[in-house]
This record gives C-alpha cells, structure tokens and sequence, in this order.
C-alpha cells in the first residue's frame, strides 16, 4: 500500500522575534512536524507556545529564523495559492459581498464571473446558508455566518492546505459544534488537508487525525486518535479518549479547556 503523500515539513524551525522592550524572543525552536495528504492534525498548547506563527511559516507569510518548511516538496515562500487560511476573525473584505467573498480565489484564478457565482453558490448551499446571504456584507451577519462564509471561501478552491487559526473560538457553544460537523462534511467529502489551532482538548479530539501538542516553541506529545468520523462526542469510546488524553496532558497543555 502506497504511503499518503507528505503536504507540509517542517524540519528544525525555529523563529526569532527582536523586540524593543525583551530583545530575542523565540517563538519557536528546533520545531518538527509533518502532514500527510488527507490528514487533519491539531495544534494544542498555551498562548503563546508559537501555534500562530508556525501556521503563519507554513503559509510563507514569515520566513524561519533557522530550518525550512516545505510545502508539496517546495519550499513555502508565500507564492504557492493551494491553501487557505481562516482566522479567527475569518478576515472577510468588507467591500466585497458574500458571494464576492467566497468566489475570491476563483476570480484570481480567472473564472468568468458567471462560472465563479454558480460554484460559490453551490459551496454557499453546502454550508446550509440561505442563498440571501450572498448579497450580504460581513457587518450584516452573525459571527457564525461570517465564519461559514470564511469556510467556503478556502473550500471553494479545493486547496491542497487548509490552515486554521482558532476559528470557532469565540463562537457560541452550539454554533461551534455546528461549524466542526461542517467542516469535517467538506473535509470527509473533499480529504484535503488541515492543521487546526485550538485551545479546546474536546474540539482537538472530536476533530483530528492527530493532536499535536506544544508548549512554549517546541512539541512535547503527539496522540493519535484512534476513532473513526464522524465522532459522537458523547459516546463511551469518545469519553474515555478525552479523558486518556487529558491524563496524559496534565500539565502540559494547562490552558486547554475541557
């Protein structure tokens, strides 16, 4: 059986901020991690363990103080367009409207404004929005809503990346639990692959592959989750995971919330 293709390496990372008031601050360093095609790993840890800034490294919006990180076999310097970012925030262009939001990456791509429209809309549908909110602009929805159409505005490019930064964490509780199921639709549908920040143990179980687990620039466990999706949160086998994991992690992982 052929081994899944690696989509992301990081060998060695590390990254150094210089910083009037503390000088060198390293937010990550001697850092490996690899991704395999169609897996979804999650980034757990404290703030300020250096989770952003590998996803921002892996994005090619920073480069590393020392190591690399490479994506598809090349490095990641930023040019590559097949992956997404959503953040916390979901960074919608206010300007533009949801549909307009969602059809960005094939507008760059070139696609006929009539071709782009049918297949945002189609993702719009997939993320059991209304088709009324295609007209709509970012300070007219619900931060569930903003969050959606963040989503199918990565998905409707099919990128072979998916990366996460926190983004159902300031979301309602039901909401949330909403949002993972849909995202794990699209993913189990389309198997890219996705490396999820969270500060939540529960939403790092339910959801990956893989929990990766840091502290403070460096990774400290890596448990795999030997669960098949969809999960139901509450089941037994699901329960006793959790609670497996989070013996394991006591800590180590001490702002995780349960």
């Amino acid at each position: 059986m052929t081994a899944p293709r690696e989509i992301v390496r990081c060998v060695s990372v590390s990254k150094c901020y210089q910083t009037g008031a503390r000088g060198e601050v390293w937010a990550l360093r001697d850092f490996n991690l690899s991704c395999a095609e169609g897996e979804l790993v999650c980034l757990l840890g404290p703030s300020g363990c250096g989770k952003t800034t590998l996803l921002r490294l892996v994005a090619g919006l920073e480069e590393p103080t020392g190591g690399e990180v490479r994506f598809e076999g090349g490095l990641s310097d930023g040019s590559n367009s097949n992956l997404g970012f959503i953040s916390q925030e979901g960074d919608l262009l206010p300007w533009r409207t949801a549909i307009d939001n969602v059809a960005l990456g094939l507008e760059i791509r070139g696609l006929p404004r009539r071709e782009r429209h049918q297949r945002a809309l189609a993702v719009i549908r997939r993320m059991r929005l209304p088709e009324s909110v295609a007209g709509s602009y970012a300070h007219e929805l619900s931060g569930g809503m903003r969050q959606r159409i963040a989503l199918a505005r990565a998905w409707c490019v099919h990128p072979a990346l998916l990366l996460m930064d926190e983004p159902f964490g300031r979301l309602d509780e039901p909401t949330r639990h909403e949002l993972q199921h849909e995202l794990l639709d699209l993913w189990m549908a389309n198997r890219g692959t996705i490396l999820f920040v969270t500060h939540s143990l529960e939403e790092a179980v339910f959801l990956a592959d893989r929990v990766v687990v840091m502290t403070f620039g460096a990774e400290v466990t890596t448990w795999r989750v030997p669960l098949a999706h969809p999960r139901d949160r509450y089941s037994p086998a699901f329960l006793d995971i959790l609670r497996q994991v989070r013996r394991s992690l006591a800590g180590r992982a001490s702002d995780a919330t349960p």
